[in-house]
């Protein structure tokens, strides 16, 4: 089973986190991480050290969701990822954190980036779109 991270300027993956667990119920394999402006990137990459180890124990990778490309949750996630087994996908939203927190026993990571992916772009519509159909 693969760990999930949410990992966010502030606490908007804590939320997500929240409302995904409002919806599945409770999921051991799933933590926000928070990024607070005070914070330099050596702690976040300490904090996230840290939080790979509670989703991922056993080191079978983990999907790391982060709010941008470019910011420091990004950069961090990246920069672990050279020593850990991980996936990074940018954009975080609901649908997205749905799809991987119900796919956790997927067997290929890089796989379940790439799905998490298709979703969250197919998730992202206008009433324009919906009206027309």
């Amino acid at each position: 089973m693969f760990g999930i991270v949410v990992a966010t300027h502030g606490d908007f993956g804590k939320e997500l986190v929240g409302t995904l667990r409002m919806i599945l119920g409770e999921n051991e394999g799933v933590q926000a991480l928070a990024l607070h402006p005070s914070e330099s990137m050596e702690t976040f990459k300490e904090k996230l050290e840290a939080t790979l180890k509670k989703v991922d124990p056993k080191n079978h990778g983990a999907l790391v969701l982060v709010d941008m490309v470019g910011g420091t949750p990004f950069n961090v996630s990246l920069l672990t990822a050279q020593t850990h087994k991980l996936q990074i996908v940018t954009g975080v939203n609901l649908p997205m954190l749905i799809k991987v927190a119900t796919s956790q026993d997927e067997k290929d990571l890089e796989a379940l980036a790439l799905e998490t992916q298709k979703v969250a772009r197919e998730g992202v519509l206008t009433s324009v779109e919906l009206l027309r159909k």
